[in-house]
């Protein structure tokens, strides 16, 4: 044979699939070439098609299939017609192979298509690195004229092709999200552990801050980033690094807080809401100080009320009110009483509020204006406009259990009226505070998780200086499930707001990754029964997928069933690495989102080996079925080996750590 790779010539050509008929003499999966021995006739093989001028367009073996057919003598009528076997190869064509300066590079883009009788090749390995060891290069700096911008990350080798490697843009693979999927045991947590470990090794020099954010639900990435020696892990309780961890309720913004205490939207929302507002003001102000603010607003609402009536006389004795409880409290009065001053007596109060309507209607919006700014504590206008019930501002727990505090948020009139909707409200506020449950929010003032300040909390993250370790490990593993998605949601949206918060040109430097593991857990699709608080989540990671990448935010979303994450998040991965898959309605589900030249290599998603994973988007050239490289050290995600254990065991079950750990 002149070429050793030469395997065949195209028989049918139907868009972008070919059929290749095999000669005779090609029956083995291998061939030997000047190369080596590399893969021929096999499902995943990959041929490549010459079409002159220097390109050539690949493809990779998705069927393969033998018929019959005549084999006509010379011509005699006593011959024979023979039965001969023909082979045929089904390949799904991928790209063109440019040779430009004796280098081959890849595109994905194929302009023309080969025609009939064009010979089939084995892929050379020159061609086969450029397609799995030479990545596309992805976001370029502006300006940046040099090509260490991206980075060819190593994942593994393709399945059955140990001497060739995959590499994927470090770039895309972590600026957009990435989903990875498959059943438990199929090594999913080990193909996270993997990629950021790798991830990080190539950062080595940089400088230490935190990169990558993992929510560990299941307390298995300890071992794989370790960054301390870990504590006994006690119930209800968040750790980052193996240290435990605040998260202060005061973080929670005016939808949170309403979630969390089920406040009805029509009577309780607006009255917590203000409360929510005042209380983040109330370190700036004091507690006796607030209610006169209070017990002021309801004699000023009062006075405009009284403003719109025939009979005014009633107004004018509103002023002695709204001054007294105003009396040392550093807001200006003087234009306000300076409207009542000439005729005090009660009676010429009408005369007095007649005449004056429209100034005293102005003066009145001042000083409502001016308590506003009181309240939540802003000594200027720009800083009273920032304060709000959405601001990460301390509360102190004192406050939070002060139980006067929500009536302070509605006028000392409307108190009595809806004194039954705030009782239920209480209630259930006093109810959250006593559960154990949420620890992990109030314990922000004991002395080993104490957080004064929004800067302290990020600061025991490692941000904003040269400390922490480059992943940081949140364990939410002891959680229960109610509490569970707030924590995730609260997360999820300080880290994205904190990004938002970067001046627009800065944006893209120190990015971030939030990796979602078990992501089902809390990333669910919207349904009509959902709870609050995974509702909260939804929409947090939705938002994050949606809009995380223009503030530097990506995600890594982790889970054995992609058809319980909302589809949004999914629409919206760059990348995908499939594990294996066994539930028809998950790989239905994938199966409609992926790109189309990659859906006939994902029929065998269901045969995949452990460790082994289905690649595709945009930070790989083309789909290809990889085993990825094991960690170092691996997560605690260890398969259990019974007759092992069962056999060898010296000790009995530790129920006594178990008992411990669980507070019982």
């Amino acid at each position: 044979m002149d070429n050793p790779r030469l395997i065949g010539h195209i028989v049918s050509v139907q868009g972008f699939r070919v059929k290749v008929e095999l000669l005779p003499e090609t029956r083995s999966a291998l061939r030997a070439t000047v190369d080596g021995v590399q893969a021929a006739i096999a499902i995943n093989a990959y041929l490549t098609f010459a079409l002159g001028a220097g390109e050539t367009v690949m493809g990779i073996i998705t069927d393969l299939e033998a018929r019959e057919t005549f084999d006509p003598g010379s011509g005699d009528d006593l011959s024979l017609e023979l039965m001969r076997p023909r082979r045929v190869a089904s390949v799904q064509l991928l790209g063109t192979i440019e040779h430009n300066d004796d280098e081959p590079s890849f595109s994905p883009g194929i302009s023309i298509l080969p025609t009939l009788d064009t010979p089939a090749e084995i892929g050379s390995p020159d061609i086969l690195r450029a397609v799995f060891e030479i990545p596309p290069r992805r976001n370029k700096p502006e300006g940046y004229e040099e090509k260490d911008f991206d980075c060819d990350l190593k994942i593994g080798f393709p399945t059955g092709q140990s001497r060739n490697v995959v590499r994927a843009s470090y770039n895309d693979l972590f600026s957009r999200p990435l989903a990875i999927v498959g059943n438990t045991g199929s090594g999913k947590s080990f193909s996270v552990s993997s990629l950021i470990q790798k991830a990080m090794k190539a950062l080595n020099g940089a400088r230490e801050e935190p990169h990558v954010f993992i929510l560990d639900i299941n307390g298995e990435y300890a071992k794989a980033f370790p960054a301390a020696e870990p504590e006994q892990r006690l119930p209800d309780r968040i750790y980052l690094n193996g240290k435990e961890f605040a998260l202060p309720l005061w973080f929670l913004n005016a939808e949170e807080i309403c979630a969390w205490l089920s406040a009805s939207e029509q009577t309780q929302e607006p009255v917590l809401k203000d409360w929510w507002a005042i209380a983040k003001g109330g370190n700036a102000t004091a507690a006796a100080s607030m209610g006169a603010f209070q017990n002021a607003m309801s004699a000023l609402d009062q006075l405009l009320t009284e403003l719109t009536k025939i009979k005014k006389k009633a107004a004018g004795s509103y002023c002695d009110a709204v001054t007294g409880h105003l009396a040392g409290s550093g807001i200006d009065t003087t234009a306000f009483t300076a409207l009542f001053t000439g005729h005090r007596p009660a009676n010429d109060y009408n005369t007095e509020v007649m005449n004056n309507q429209a100034a005293i209607a102005a003066a009145a919006e001042a000083l409502r204006d001016a308590i506003r700014a009181k309240i939540v504590g802003g000594s200027g206008e720009a800083e009273a406009g920032a304060r709000t019930a959405d601001s990460p501002l301390p509360i102190a727990r004192a406050t939070l259990t002060d139980p006067s505090l929500i009536n302070r948020a509605v006028s000392k009139e409307d108190t009595f009226r809806v004194d039954a909707h705030l009782t239920t409200l209480k209630l259930r506020l006093k109810t959250r505070l006593d559960d154990k449950r949420w620890r992990a929010f109030l314990n922000y003032e004991d002395a080993a998780t104490k957080v004064e300040t929004l800067s302290s909390w990020f600061s025991r993250l490692g941000l904003g200086a040269n400390a922490g370790p480059k992943v940081s490990v949140l364990d939410l593993s002891m959680l229960s499930n109610e509490v569970l998605p707030y924590a995730c949601a609260v997360i999820g949206r300080i880290l994205l707001e904190a990004r938002e918060r970067l001046p627009a040109a800065s944006r893209y430097k120190h990015p971030w990754v939030l990796v979602l593991e078990e992501a089902h857990n809390y990333a669910r699709p919207a349904r009509s029964d959902e709870d609050r608080g995974h509702r909260l989540a939804r929409l947090t990671y939705e938002r994050i997928a949606k809009e995380g990448r223009k503030f530097g935010l990506s995600l890594i979303i982790a889970s054995q069933r992609p058809s319980e994450i909302s589809q949004t998040i999914i629409s919206q991965c760059a990348n995908f690495i499939s594990h294996r898959l066994q539930n028809p309605d998950d790989i239905d589900h994938f199966r409609r989102i992926i790109p189309m030249q990659a859906r006939r290599l994902l029929d065998q998603v269901t045969i995949l080996a452990s460790g082994e994973a289905i690649v595709f988007g945009s930070a790989f050239h083309i789909p290809t079925r990889v085993q990825f490289d094991r960690p170092d050290p691996g997560p605690y995600s260890q398969t259990a080996a019974p007759y092992h254990e069962w056999r060898k065991e010296a000790s009995a079950f530790p129920l006594s750590k178990v008992i411990e750990a669980w507070g019982a």
